[in-house]
Protein backbone atom coordinates (compact mmCIF):
# COMPACT_ATOMS: atom_id res chain seq x y z
CA UNK A 1 0.00 0.00 0.00
CA UNK A 2 1.26 3.19 -0.76
CA UNK A 3 1.45 6.45 1.95
CA UNK A 4 -1.39 8.18 0.44
CA UNK A 5 -3.99 4.70 0.76
CA UNK A 6 -2.96 4.02 3.94
CA UNK A 7 -3.92 7.75 5.19
CA UNK A 8 -7.36 7.36 3.58
CA UNK A 9 -8.07 3.69 4.95
CA UNK A 10 -6.99 4.96 8.09
CA UNK A 11 -10.21 7.27 8.13
CA UNK A 12 -12.22 4.03 8.46
CA UNK A 13 -11.08 2.79 11.70
CA UNK A 14 -14.54 4.23 13.80
CA UNK A 15 -14.82 3.64 17.12
CA UNK A 16 -17.88 0.70 16.43
CA UNK A 17 -18.85 -0.86 19.40
CA UNK A 18 -22.07 -2.73 17.56
CA UNK A 19 -20.35 -5.92 17.39
CA UNK A 20 -17.07 -5.74 19.44
CA UNK A 21 -15.15 -4.99 16.23
CA UNK A 22 -11.60 -3.43 16.97
CA UNK A 23 -12.35 0.33 16.74
CA UNK A 24 -10.17 3.93 17.68
CA UNK A 25 -12.54 4.23 20.91
CA UNK A 26 -11.41 1.60 23.39
CA UNK A 27 -7.48 3.47 23.64
CA UNK A 28 -4.99 2.67 26.18
CA UNK A 29 -3.72 5.93 28.03
CA UNK A 30 -1.49 8.26 26.57
CA UNK A 31 -1.23 11.85 24.88
CA UNK A 32 -4.95 12.63 24.32
CA UNK A 33 -4.93 14.29 20.57
CA UNK A 34 -8.94 14.24 19.91
CA UNK A 35 -12.19 13.88 22.23
CA UNK A 36 -15.85 13.33 20.92
CA UNK A 37 -17.81 12.62 24.15
CA UNK A 38 -16.63 9.59 26.20
CA UNK A 39 -14.42 8.48 23.43
CA UNK A 40 -10.38 9.68 23.43
CA UNK A 41 -8.03 9.71 20.53
CA UNK A 42 -4.36 9.43 21.48
CA UNK A 43 -0.61 9.76 19.69
CA UNK A 44 -0.07 6.64 20.77
CA UNK A 45 -3.13 5.20 18.45
CA UNK A 46 -2.53 7.56 16.01
CA UNK A 47 1.50 6.20 15.27
CA UNK A 48 0.46 2.89 16.67
CA UNK A 49 -1.67 2.88 13.34
CA UNK A 50 1.06 3.80 10.83
CA UNK A 51 2.76 0.87 8.72
CA UNK A 52 6.17 0.34 9.59
CA UNK A 53 7.50 1.17 5.87
CA UNK A 54 5.93 5.00 6.12
CA UNK A 55 7.41 5.33 10.02
CA UNK A 56 8.83 8.45 9.64
CA UNK A 57 7.53 9.73 6.54
CA UNK A 58 4.09 11.00 8.03
CA UNK A 59 4.29 14.47 8.32
CA UNK A 60 2.58 16.55 11.21
CA UNK A 61 0.14 18.12 8.85
CA UNK A 62 -0.98 14.52 7.43
CA UNK A 63 -1.69 13.44 10.92
CA UNK A 64 -3.71 16.05 11.73
CA UNK A 65 -5.96 15.40 8.93
CA UNK A 66 -5.90 11.39 10.07
CA UNK A 67 -7.33 13.06 13.62
CA UNK A 68 -9.79 15.57 11.87
CA UNK A 69 -11.21 12.43 9.75
CA UNK A 70 -11.36 10.58 13.20
CA UNK A 71 -12.92 13.37 14.97
CA UNK A 72 -15.96 13.43 11.85
CA UNK A 73 -16.45 10.03 11.75
CA UNK A 74 -16.87 9.88 15.79
CA UNK A 75 -19.05 12.51 15.43
CA UNK A 76 -21.38 11.37 13.09
CA UNK A 77 -21.01 7.41 14.58
CA UNK A 78 -22.17 8.60 17.83
CA UNK A 79 -25.42 10.36 15.87
CA UNK A 80 -26.17 7.14 14.40
CA UNK A 81 -25.97 5.48 18.35
CA UNK A 82 -28.04 8.36 19.77
CA UNK A 83 -30.32 7.86 16.90
CA UNK A 84 -30.73 4.05 17.74
CA UNK A 85 -29.10 2.55 14.25
CA UNK A 86 -27.47 0.17 16.50
CA UNK A 87 -31.04 -1.20 17.27
CA UNK A 88 -32.25 -1.81 14.01
CA UNK A 89 -32.09 -5.81 12.82
CA UNK A 90 -31.42 -5.26 9.25
CA UNK A 91 -28.03 -3.18 10.20
CA UNK A 92 -27.09 -5.68 12.62
CA UNK A 93 -27.75 -8.54 10.67
CA UNK A 94 -25.36 -6.51 8.00
CA UNK A 95 -22.84 -6.05 10.15
CA UNK A 96 -22.78 -9.61 11.57
CA UNK A 97 -22.33 -10.44 8.14
CA UNK A 98 -19.54 -8.17 7.38
CA UNK A 99 -17.37 -9.28 10.73
CA UNK A 100 -18.26 -12.96 9.60
CA UNK A 101 -16.12 -12.07 6.30
CA UNK A 102 -13.83 -9.88 7.65
CA UNK A 103 -12.66 -12.87 10.04
CA UNK A 104 -12.73 -15.67 7.00
CA UNK A 105 -10.55 -13.34 5.03
CA UNK A 106 -8.24 -12.66 7.70
CA UNK A 107 -8.20 -16.55 8.68
CA UNK A 108 -7.34 -16.98 4.50
CA UNK A 109 -4.75 -14.40 4.85
CA UNK A 110 -2.70 -15.77 7.76
CA UNK A 111 -2.56 -19.22 6.23
CA UNK A 112 -1.71 -17.57 3.00
CA UNK A 113 1.11 -15.49 4.06
CA UNK A 114 2.97 -18.82 4.85
CA UNK A 115 3.38 -19.98 1.33
CA UNK A 116 4.60 -16.73 -1.03
CA UNK A 117 7.85 -18.10 -2.95
CA UNK A 118 7.35 -19.06 -5.89
CA UNK A 119 10.44 -21.34 -7.13
CA UNK A 120 12.32 -21.01 -11.03
CA UNK A 121 11.25 -24.53 -11.98
CA UNK A 122 7.76 -23.73 -11.32
CA UNK A 123 7.57 -20.50 -13.41
CA UNK A 124 8.81 -22.96 -16.65
CA UNK A 125 7.01 -25.59 -15.96
CA UNK A 126 3.64 -23.48 -15.61
CA UNK A 127 4.81 -21.39 -18.61
CA UNK A 128 5.18 -24.83 -20.44
CA UNK A 129 1.86 -26.54 -19.81
CA UNK A 130 -0.47 -23.06 -20.27
CA UNK A 131 1.50 -21.63 -23.83
CA UNK A 132 -2.13 -21.77 -25.38
CA UNK A 133 -2.59 -18.38 -22.74
CA UNK A 134 0.53 -16.79 -23.76
CA UNK A 135 0.02 -16.18 -27.37
CA UNK A 136 -0.45 -12.69 -28.50
CA UNK A 137 -3.95 -11.53 -30.04
CA UNK A 138 -2.68 -8.40 -31.26
CA UNK A 139 0.58 -7.30 -32.94
CA UNK A 140 3.06 -5.38 -30.59
CA UNK A 141 5.43 -3.01 -31.36
CA UNK A 142 8.63 -1.66 -29.24
CA UNK A 143 9.39 2.39 -30.05
CA UNK A 144 11.53 5.14 -29.10
CA UNK A 145 10.59 8.33 -29.80
CA UNK A 146 11.70 12.46 -28.76
CA UNK A 147 8.48 14.58 -28.91
CA UNK A 148 8.55 18.06 -29.33
CA UNK A 149 6.30 20.94 -29.74
CA UNK A 150 6.96 22.18 -33.72
CA UNK A 151 8.41 21.32 -36.38
CA UNK A 152 12.14 23.60 -36.07
CA UNK A 153 12.27 21.90 -32.43
CA UNK A 154 11.80 18.69 -34.50
CA UNK A 155 14.70 19.23 -37.16
CA UNK A 156 17.50 20.03 -34.64
CA UNK A 157 16.71 17.02 -32.74
CA UNK A 158 17.21 15.32 -35.90
CA UNK A 159 20.29 17.08 -36.69
CA UNK A 160 21.55 16.37 -32.95
CA UNK A 161 21.11 12.80 -33.48
CA UNK A 162 22.56 12.53 -37.15
CA UNK A 163 25.90 13.94 -35.14
CA UNK A 164 26.29 11.13 -32.96
CA UNK A 165 24.74 12.14 -29.96
CA UNK A 166 22.92 9.31 -27.95
CA UNK A 167 19.05 9.07 -28.59
CA UNK A 168 18.44 8.48 -25.08
CA UNK A 169 19.94 11.54 -23.55
CA UNK A 170 18.85 13.78 -26.12
CA UNK A 171 15.53 12.66 -25.06
CA UNK A 172 15.97 13.25 -21.13
CA UNK A 173 17.23 16.64 -22.35
CA UNK A 174 14.28 17.47 -24.76
CA UNK A 175 11.50 15.27 -25.20
CA UNK A 176 8.02 16.53 -23.48
CA UNK A 177 6.72 13.32 -22.86
CA UNK A 178 6.63 11.36 -20.13
CA UNK A 179 9.12 8.61 -21.33
CA UNK A 180 12.13 11.51 -21.43
CA UNK A 181 12.30 9.86 -18.12
CA UNK A 182 13.14 6.15 -19.76
CA UNK A 183 15.37 7.46 -22.92
CA UNK A 184 12.18 7.51 -24.70
CA UNK A 185 11.25 3.75 -24.46
CA UNK A 186 7.53 3.31 -24.90
CA UNK A 187 8.34 -0.32 -23.95
CA UNK A 188 5.80 -2.54 -26.15
CA UNK A 189 1.92 -1.51 -27.19
CA UNK A 190 -0.84 -2.34 -29.45
CA UNK A 191 -3.18 -0.35 -31.74
CA UNK A 192 -5.25 0.30 -29.14
CA UNK A 193 -3.28 1.77 -26.86
CA UNK A 194 -1.98 4.61 -28.86
CA UNK A 195 -3.33 6.86 -31.32
CA UNK A 196 -3.91 6.05 -34.74
CA UNK A 197 -1.82 8.22 -36.76
CA UNK A 198 0.74 7.23 -34.19
CA UNK A 199 0.13 3.62 -34.43
CA UNK A 200 0.36 3.94 -38.23
CA UNK A 201 3.72 5.58 -38.86
CA UNK A 202 5.67 3.19 -36.37
CA UNK A 203 4.08 0.35 -38.77
CA UNK A 204 5.28 1.88 -41.83
CA UNK A 205 8.78 2.88 -40.09
CA UNK A 206 12.19 0.40 -41.43
CA UNK A 207 13.29 -1.36 -38.05
CA UNK A 208 15.70 0.34 -36.45
CA UNK A 209 15.77 3.18 -38.31
CA UNK A 210 15.04 6.50 -37.55
CA UNK A 211 12.40 8.28 -38.60
CA UNK A 212 10.71 12.00 -38.43
CA UNK A 213 6.24 11.91 -38.25
CA UNK A 214 4.01 14.27 -37.02
CA UNK A 215 0.61 13.03 -34.83
CA UNK A 216 -1.80 14.86 -32.78
CA UNK A 217 0.28 14.84 -29.68
CA UNK A 218 3.20 16.80 -31.78
CA UNK A 219 6.45 16.06 -33.80
CA UNK A 220 8.15 12.81 -33.09
CA UNK A 221 11.98 11.23 -34.23
CA UNK A 222 10.73 7.80 -33.82
CA UNK A 223 12.97 4.76 -33.93
CA UNK A 224 11.15 1.01 -33.95
CA UNK A 225 13.13 -1.09 -31.76
CA UNK A 226 11.36 -4.25 -32.39
CA UNK A 227 7.88 -5.91 -33.57
CA UNK A 228 5.93 -8.81 -32.53
CA UNK A 229 2.99 -10.31 -34.25
CA UNK A 230 -0.51 -11.63 -33.26
CA UNK A 231 -0.15 -15.21 -32.75
CA UNK A 232 3.44 -15.59 -31.39
CA UNK A 233 4.15 -16.55 -27.53
CA UNK A 234 5.02 -13.64 -24.98
CA UNK A 235 8.15 -14.54 -23.29
CA UNK A 236 8.28 -15.89 -20.15
CA UNK A 237 10.32 -12.83 -18.39
CA UNK A 238 7.04 -10.92 -20.03
CA UNK A 239 4.25 -13.07 -18.05
CA UNK A 240 6.05 -14.18 -14.57
CA UNK A 241 3.99 -11.69 -13.30
CA UNK A 242 0.92 -13.24 -14.57
CA UNK A 243 2.18 -16.90 -13.76
CA UNK A 244 3.06 -16.11 -9.99
CA UNK A 245 -0.54 -14.75 -9.84
CA UNK A 246 -2.04 -18.02 -11.19
CA UNK A 247 0.55 -19.77 -8.73
CA UNK A 248 -0.40 -18.31 -6.42
CA UNK A 249 -4.23 -18.56 -6.89
CA UNK A 250 -4.00 -22.27 -7.24
CA UNK A 251 -2.37 -22.64 -4.01
CA UNK A 252 -4.38 -20.79 -2.34
CA UNK A 253 -7.71 -22.97 -3.62
CA UNK A 254 -6.18 -25.35 -2.54
CA UNK A 255 -4.92 -24.57 0.82
CA UNK A 256 -8.46 -23.23 1.48
CA UNK A 257 -9.88 -26.80 0.43
CA UNK A 258 -7.76 -28.46 2.70
CA UNK A 259 -8.60 -26.14 5.85
CA UNK A 260 -12.24 -26.84 4.89
CA UNK A 261 -11.41 -30.44 5.13
CA UNK A 262 -10.01 -30.20 8.19
CA UNK A 263 -12.40 -27.99 10.21
CA UNK A 264 -15.72 -30.88 8.92
CA UNK A 265 -13.64 -33.48 10.50
CA UNK A 266 -14.09 -31.55 13.96
CA UNK A 267 -17.47 -29.78 13.29
CA UNK A 268 -20.95 -31.58 12.68
CA UNK A 269 -22.31 -30.15 10.26
CA UNK A 270 -25.36 -31.20 7.10
CA UNK A 271 -26.78 -30.08 4.68
CA UNK A 272 -30.64 -30.78 4.02
CA UNK A 273 -31.26 -29.48 0.34
CA UNK A 274 -34.86 -31.20 0.23
CA UNK A 275 -35.70 -28.51 2.68
CA UNK A 276 -35.06 -25.78 -0.46
CA UNK A 277 -37.69 -27.74 -1.93
CA UNK A 278 -40.45 -27.31 0.77
CA UNK A 279 -39.78 -23.71 0.96
CA UNK A 280 -40.43 -23.16 -2.31
CA UNK A 281 -43.39 -25.31 -2.62
CA UNK A 282 -44.51 -23.31 0.73
CA UNK A 283 -44.20 -19.77 -0.84
CA UNK A 284 -45.87 -20.95 -4.41
CA UNK A 285 -48.83 -22.03 -2.40
CA UNK A 286 -48.76 -19.00 -0.41
CA UNK A 287 -48.79 -17.24 -3.59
Amino acid sequence: MRLGGWIRSFRVCLGVGLTGLIGCQDVPEGTVVARVGDARLTMEKVNGQIPHPFIGQVTVQEKQRLVEGWVEEELLYQEALARKLHEDPDLTHRIEAATRRLMVAELLEREFRQDTDVLEGEYHNFYEAHQEDFVRDQAEIRVRHILVEGKTAQTRVWERLQGGEAFDRVSREVSIDASADSGGDLGYFTADQVDSSFWDACQKARLSRRTRIQSKLGYHVIEVIDRREAGTMRDLIEVRGEIRQRILAERREKRRQAILEAVKQKVQWSVHPEKLDEGASSSAAAQ
